[in-house]
C-alpha cells in the first residue's frame, strides 16, 4: 500500500493589482507548469460531492480539523483524461489520492447507475460508492475556473493562481 504524501496548501484572495505583481515576480523565479499552453492557463472543471446537509461545503467553511472531499475533474473541456479524486485534510496538512475513469462511467454515476463501481475492484471507486450509499453523497456542484500554476523544485513549492472562478448546482 502505498503511503499517503501530506502538504502544506494556503489559500489567499488578492486583488487584480497584487496578481498581476505576484504573476511578474513568480516568473523571475519559478517555471510555469507546462500545462498551461501558450497563455499559461488551463481551464478546470470540477463536479464535487455532497450529501443533502452539505456536509462537506460545510466542514470547510467552518474550518473542521479533519475532513474530506470527492471531485470529478477533467481539463481544458476536453473529457478524454478524467480523474475521481478524493481530497482530505487532516490537522493542516492536506493528501490526495486520485483514479482515472472514463466519460461512459461519469455518465452511468450521473444516471444513479453505480452498482458498477462496487465491481470495480478500484478502492477509490468503492469507497466513493460506500459513501453514496451510506452518507448519500451525491453530485452537487460543478466548479469551473482559470488556472495558472507555477513551480519550483529545488523547494517542492507549487504556487496556483485561479481565476474566473464559476460554480452551478446541479438540480
Amino acid at each position: 500500500m502505498e503511503k499517503k504524501k501530506f502538504r502544506h496548501e494556503l489559500k489567499y484572495h488578492i486583488n487584480v493589482s497584487d496578481y498581476f505583481s505576484l504573476r511578474s515576480r513568480l516568473n523571475r523565479i519559478m517555471l510555469r507548469d507546462g500545462n498551461g499552453g501558450t497563455s499559461g492557463k488551463y481551464k478546470i472543471r470540477s463536479l464535487y460531492f455532497d450529501n443533502f446537509e452539505e456536509k462537506a461545503l460545510k466542514d470547510k467553511i467552518n474550518g473542521v480539523n479533519i475532513r474530506e472531499k470527492f471531485r470529478i475533474r477533467y481539463y481544458n473541456d476536453n473529457p478524454v483524461f478524467i480523474k475521481l479524486e478524493k481530497k482530505s485534510k487532516i490537522n493542516g496538512l492536506c493528501s490526495k489520492s486520485a483514479t482515472i475513469i472514463s466519460r461512459e462511467q461519469v455518465e452511468k454515476l450521473l444516471n444513479k447507475d453505480v452498482d458498477w463501481m462496487m465491481e470495480s475492484g478500484d478502492p477509490l471507486l468503492v469507497e466513493l460508492y460506500a459513501k453514496m450509499k451510506y452518507q448519500l453523497l451525491r453530485p452537487k456542484t460543478i466548479v469551473d475556473y482559470y488556472r495558472e500554476a507555477f513551480l519550483y523544485f529545488p523547494g517542492n513549492v507549487r504556487v496556483t493562481i485561479d481565476s474566473d472562478i464559476r460554480s452551478s448546482g446541479l438540480s
